[in-house]
């Protein structure tokens, strides 16, 4: 998001916000700022509470606690007409009236009362912007997909809205379709003042949009800030295996007096990591911050702290890469590499390797009672 489009004043807030039904908290938010200009992304697995929390943000989910929209509390019925007639919102399937696009997009504006001249002008700027305007007299019945959810979402910017709710707007696409309309998305709102609200389940589609996230598990925002920081630093373990970071190193910080920060492992490996207070903790290392070598690293390598000569486990695809899974010192830590470089090293499942990597890219967190199953099936 650009910095000029980009306001810190909280448009929508929300604190101490709770569903519950037959006392089962369903979603639940103790302290969240929507600010104008930026893309918040509710981040989390299919059944977290996402979209029964953005419901409860737009006024369409009672709810419990404090939400406030531009500055005034939303309490009664008539608030929450008010905060739905200000923002707008766009669905996993676009549900499109039968009359043409043009139509479609006139919609919202002529329920809001907006003059049938004003409403045409707008729509079609709306149009030109999702660049679908050569669409304007076609019927629903023969857009595509992707076509569709770009009416769907022309609709809804033609309002003009101070905040716009996503719900999953690219699950039903196919990539190529849903790649092309996030980055036309992210080059509007990069010019746009409103604040974006979009649940996802898809970790690269938050990758690609958040300013920032706020991940859900079990209904409640375990954690929230800038996009870049919460993706580099999760604060829990269930959080850091939604985002891949398959290797979990279990271990003891300990901070030297050399002012180097150290994750001592229960046979007595020592891994520089990244700092962290002294004590229990698990640390995630990213596949793709594993390098791998046949021999010791050259000289210029000297970043990659920590060395761990070991051999292939296990090789499988991830995508265009290979997963590599080394075993060593008694662990498993996981690679990414091309094919190409899979070959020119010579690797192969049981020939040794040296998994290498950075002391920065060794995240630890702080290690609580919840924890994943380890490799032996056990709580680590």
């Amino acid at each position: 998001m650009s910095a000029s489009a980009a306001s810190d004043r909280p448009v929508l807030e929300a604190r101490d916000l709770r569903v519950a039904r037959d006392g089962r908290v369903l979603a639940a938010a103790d302290d969240l700022r929507l600010a104008g200009g930026r893309v918040h992304v509710l981040l989390g697995a299919n059944g977290a509470g996402k979209s029964t929390l953005l419901r409860a943000l737009n006024g369409l989910e009672p709810a419990e606690g404090e939400l406030s929209f531009d500055g005034r509390r939303v309490v009664t019925a008539a608030d929450r007409l008010a905060l739905r007639r200000r923002t707008a919102a766009v669905f996993q399937k676009a549900h499109l009236l039968g009359t043409t696009v043009a139509g479609n997009v006139e919609s919202g504006l002529r329920l809001r009362g907006v003059r049938r001249q004003v409403a045409r002008r707008r729509a079609a700027a709306a149009l030109e912007l999702l660049e679908i305007a050569h669409l304007a007299h076609r019927r629903p019945a023969n857009l595509s997909g992707g076509e569709a959810q770009r009416v769907s979402i022309a609709r809804a910017l033609a309002v003009d809205p101070e905040v716009l709710f996503f719900d999953e707007p690219m699950s039903s696409l196919d990539p190529p379709t849903r790649e092309a309309l996030t980055r036309d998305l992210s080059a509007i709102f990069s010019r746009s003042q409103m604040a974006v609200v979009w649940v996802t389940h898809d970790r690269d589609e938050a990758l690609a949009v958040a300013d920032v996230v706020s991940f859900l598990e079990d209904g409640r925002v375990v954690q929230s800030g800038r996009a870049a920081d919460v993706f580099a630093h999760p604060a829990t373990t269930s959080f850091a295996a939604f985002l891949g970071l398959d290797a979990y190193l279990v271990g003891t910080i300990v901070n030297g007096s050399d002012g180097m920060t150290r994750l001592v492992m229960p046979g007595g490996l020592e891994l520089m990591c990244g700092e962290a207070a002294d004590g229990p903790a698990v640390a995630c290392l990213p596949p793709e911050d594993v390098v791998l070598f046949t021999r010791p690293p050259a000289a210029h390598s000297a970043s990659l702290r920590n060395l761990l000569p070991g051999r292939v486990r296990e090789v499988r695809p991830s995508g265009r890469l290979l997963l590599v899974t080394v075993a060593a010192a008694g662990m498993e830590v996981a690679a990414l590499v091309t094919r190409a470089a899979f070959d020119d090293l010579g690797l192969a499942v049981g020939g040794e390797v040296i998994a290498a990597f950075k002391a920065s890219a060794v995240h630890p967190i702080p290690r609580h009672e919840r924890r994943l199953a380890g490799p032996d099936g056990g709580r680590t």
